[in-house]
């Protein structure tokens, strides 16, 4: 849905991109440009606009200084549409991966009320802020993998190439290896027959999820799966929640209805599975229930947020409660990975520590009962 049509949110991306281009790869492999660079370009362009810089003459200052060429692209297009006369808003809107909902509907108002540039440093804002609670999400998610990876490429080299040696020198030796040794020794004759096997299953198997999850089921399971993992699974979550009450508190405050709102706001959480669950409040705020109601019904909000939210509703400052909500949330979030990480370094260095470790005891263990024998 476009702005041209009265509403909100972008229109729903078909087979093709915009410009009407197909897209010449699969949709796992094409990454979406960062928050944080639009963000930057969004609050660029509220500078220029605010400065008295024609909207035209901005986005193609834009445009010139991109050095990415997607993001170039993008902006290219967008001021071919606004110079053709179409809006800033419904031209974003044609560009759903680049620009979500809350840009366009930030944008709307910010046509409609002629304070363009007043809307696009404060989408900059929340994009800042929302890019901050990802980052850190995200690098909670990924130290523990990096450290995972590193383990098993540094385990399959010792295997590949330090084990055979000993075993050649074993062979040589007419005695009975220990058990530990005879199992490392197992292990690494079988490695080099299963590791081409292993790396190309492991490959497919990966891309299979990775398209699969770009799938409507696909990527409500794999979500549902990610908030089940104790510690970062609440982590996720908890930055769901802070989306979506940062989002629907803008657009309240901007003076979009709440069932607009709340329709922009689930889909901006970043979570599939969230944004399901959501989608049971606009039906019952839509037939005459409070918003506090619906929420508790999810049984996916804490009560604190439950009550703010009331509290908010009965005084008239929802906006501004929904905020404090965001706020709290975000700070548990930093505080949360704060902790986290810290803490997982060592353990992780530990269980990596061990598994060499118990490599290189098993391959020395014979030269050491060999000498114990003849001292």
């Amino acid at each position: 849905m476009g702005a041209r049509n009265g509403r909100l949110g972008p229109e729903r991306p078909g087979r093709q991109e915009a410009g009407g281009s197909r897209r010449r790869f699969p949709r796992f492999l094409v990454r979406p440009v960062s928050r944080r660079k639009v963000a930057l370009l969004v609050r660029q362009l509220g500078v220029m606009v605010g400065a008295g810089l024609p909207l035209a003459e901005s986005l193609a200052v834009l445009c010139h200084q991109e050095d990415g060429p997607r993001l170039r692209t993008t902006l290219e297009r967008v001021a071919r549409d606004v110079e053709s006369g179409s809006s800033l808003a419904a031209a974003m809107s044609r560009h759903p991966r680049t620009f979500g909902r809350l840009a366009v509907a930030m944008t709307t108002i910010g046509e409609t009320g002629g304070r363009l540039d007043q809307s696009l440093l404060r989408l900059a804002t929340e994009l800042e802020k929302s890019a901050a609670v990802t980052e850190r999400v995200r690098g909670a998610f990924a130290y523990p993998l990096v450290v995972a990876a590193i383990g098993v490429l540094v385990v399959s080299v010792i295997l590949w190439r330090v084990v055979p040696i000993f075993s050649e020198l074993y062979e040589g030796l007419d005695a009975e290896l220990p058990l530990l040794t005879r199992i490392v020794v197992d292990v690494s004759r079988s490695f080099g027959g299963w590791a081409l096997v292993g790396s190309v299953v492991l490959g497919g198997c990966a891309a299979g999820i990775a398209h699969f999850r770009t799938t409507e089921a696909g990527g409500a399971l794999c979500d549902r799966l990610v908030l089940r993992i104790p510690i970062f699974g609440g982590l996720w979550r908890k930055a769901g929640i802070s989306r979506f009450c940062r989002t629907l508190s803008v657009l309240t405050e901007a003076g979009v209805s709440v069932l607009e709102g709340l329709e922009i706001a689930r889909r901006v959480v970043g979570n599939r599975h969230l944004e399901a669950v959501m989608a049971q409040v606009r039906p019952r705020v839509e037939a005459g229930s409070s918003l506090a109601g619906p929420l508790r019904a999810t049984g996916l909000f804490p009560p604190m947020v439950v009550q703010m939210v009331g509290v908010g509703e009965r005084t008239g400052e929802l906006d501004v409660s929904l905020e404090k909500v965001a706020e709290f949330y975000e700070e548990e979030v930093r505080r949360t990975t704060a902790t986290i990480l810290p803490l997982l370094e060592p353990l992780l260095i530990l269980v990596l520590g061990l598994v060499v470790g118990a490599i290189v005891v098993a391959m020395y263990l014979p030269i050491w009962t060999l000498v114990g024998r003849l001292a």
